[in-house]
This record gives C-alpha cells, sequence and structure tokens, in this order.
C-alpha cells in the first residue's frame, strides 16, 4: 500500500488544511448535514479526502458501500448516471437515516446529465446526501451550485507540515527532512497528495529530500536557458521534465518566471513574458487537461508573443 493511502484521514480531525470545511462538518450530524455539498480546489488538497472522512464521521458504523457509493463523474457522465442516481437515491439507508452519493470530479458532467441531477437533488434530500467535488467550477450550472453548500479549498499552507512531520516518524525517515518540508509543499504547489507522492518515492538516505528539490530546480535553469536564445523546443523539453519530475503547475510558472527576469535585458521581453505568464498563472487551476498540454500550449503562446 502507497503512503498516500496509508494515511489517507480516516475523519474530519485527521484533515489538514480546509478549516472553514472542517469547522462547518464538525457540527453536522447525518441529519443535519446540508443535502447537497459541493467542494472546489486544485488537485491534490484534499477534496476527496474530505468527503470521504465526513461520510464516515457521519455514518460511523454503517459506513459501507450501500450507504456511501463513490461514482467518478469523468467515467460516469452522462444521462445514464443520472438516472441510476435517480433510482438508487429514493432508496433507504441501511440501518441509517440517510445514505450519501460522492460524486468525484464532477465538472465532467454533461449539462444534461446536471440539468437531470438538479431534480434527483430535489426529490432526494431526505434520503440521501450528495457530496460533489470539482477543480474547476466553471463547468457546474449555477442551477446545481445554488443548490449546493459550497467549500473552497486552497493549497495547503507550506508551513502546515504537521501531517508530513507524522508521516516522516512514523515511516521512520530521516529527521532532518522536516526542516526541508515547508520547500517540499512550495515546490508541489500546496499539493499533500504530491508532496506524500514524493516521500514515498525517496530511499530512506541521507539528503534524499534536499537532493530531489535542488535536482529538480535544474530543469527551470536549463529551461530559462534556452528561453533566453530563443529554443522553444528545448524549453518545452525542459519544462515536461519538470512536470515529469512531480513538479506543480504554479510552481513552474513561478519558477521560470524568477530565473527570466534576472536574465532578460529587454524590457519588450520581459513584458511580453509577463503578458503571457499572468495568463497562464490565471489558467493554472481550472486547466482541464493534462498537465503536459498545459505546458506546450503556454509555450506556444509564450513563442508567439514573444516574436510579435
Amino acid at each position: 500500500m502507497n503512503l498516500r493511502e496509508k494515511y489517507r484521514p480516516q475523519t474530519l480531525a485527521d484533515l489538514a488544511g480546509c478549516s472553514e470545511f472542517i469547522t462547518s462538518a464538525e457540527t453536522w450530524t447525518l441529519e443535519s448535514c446540508p443535502a447537497n455539498i459541493l467542494l472546489v480546489g486544485p488537485p491534490g488538497v484534499g477534496k476527496t479526502s474530505a468527503a470521504i472522512a465526513l461520510a464516515k464521521d457521519l455514518l460511523g458504523e454503517w459506513f459501507n458501500s450501500v450507504n456511501f457509493r463513490v461514482t467518478n463523474a469523468s467515467d460516469e457522465r452522462g444521462i445514464d448516471a443520472v438516472r441510476e442516481l435517480k433510482q438508487i437515491s429514493k432508496s433507504k439507508a441501511l440501518g441509517a437515516s440517510r445514505r450519501i452519493e460522492f460524486l468525484d470530479e464532477f465538472e465532467s458532467f454533461t449539462a444534461p446529465a446536471q440539468k437531470a441531477l438538479r431534480q434527483v437533488m430535489e426529490e432526494s434530500h431526505k434520503n440521501t446526501i450528495f457530496i460533489l467535488t470539482a477543480n474547476d467550477i466553471g463547468p457546474i450550472h449555477n442551477a446545481i451550485r445554488d443548490r449546493c453548500l459550497t467549500f473552497v479549498f486552497s493549497p495547503i499552507d507550506p508551513y502546515n507540515t504537521d501531517r508530513l512531520e507524522m508521516i516522516v516518524d512514523k515511516e521512520q525517515m530521516p529527521e532532518h527532512w522536516k526542516k526541508h518540508l515547508p520547500n517540499l509543499i512550495k515546490f508541489t504547489n500546496g499539493s499533500l497528495r504530491q508532496s506524500i507522492d514524493i516521500l514515498d518515492s525517496l530511499p530512506k538516505v541521507g539528503t534524499a529530500l534536499e537532493d530531489r528539490i535542488r535536482k529538480e530546480g535544474e530543469f527551470l535553469n536549463k529551461a530559462a536557458l534556452n528561453l533566453m536564445s530563443s529554443d522553444y523546443t528545448k524549453l518545452t523539453a525542459y519544462l515536461k521534465q519538470a512536470i515529469e519530475s512531480g513538479q506543480g503547475r504554479f510552481y513552474i510558472l513561478k519558477g521560470l518566471r524568477f530565473r527570466a527576469k534576472s536574465l532578460m535585458e529587454s524590457e519588450d521581453d520581459w513584458y511580453n513574458f509577463m503578458f503571457t505568464y499572468g495568463e497562464f498563472v490565471m489558467m493554472a487551476q481550472q486547466w482541464p487537461d493534462d498537465d503536459l498540454s498545459f505546458v506546450e500550449y503556454f509555450v506556444a503562446k509564450l513563442k508567439k508573443n514573444m516574436e510579435e
């Protein structure tokens, strides 16, 4: 079992970050819980863990596959899935007053399916609680948003290292790794999931963690140098290597900006770079495709703006 699953939070008390959600959720019972909850935020910030932890706290001994059902909306996103939900949501919970339907990556649901789900939500609130998660709220219909109590999850603060320190201790990792944990969180753009995966991938020796973080900085150094020489093919290649090494989109953009600023001599070049940078920083959390396509589009747009 990987460390991410081994140390997945089991209760609300185990969650890191998302303080607004925790404060509200700790006051709910199965009967008082809002019928529809929407958790929004970038990947790796704890939305799925929060949904599961809430379900376990609310259902207690009745937490099982009958009372808590998971649908990954990126796989089951059409009207047929909603028809199935409609039938299931009418059924009574087993041993509990209400059951919970968890729809992960809900922004992938088609527009007709979202419209149909709105009616299901209205008709089943006495029997069923719906928990929806999404990386981007944009594709979610206003009618769904209006029916949900929404919580926005942000990247974890770099100095909120308690959970990572617990993993370091329990897995008998080198003690001095702890002082590098804030840099690890920055490196992964505040993704606790990605930070745990990196710890899991390292040998439990010496300077493995700091060497990993330092090594990945070399990709951005080389990317910046190739940007200066207008070699966009190599720029793309080094940014891809940074992505494949586990670095977050936002961290990569910030790192490239920091390095490019000290190298650029032309103010016009800097303004053209920042024009592209600003657009993609705002886009980083909402990009609907994979990280590699994000990097490729960034370089394509950067090349166009720099050469105009």
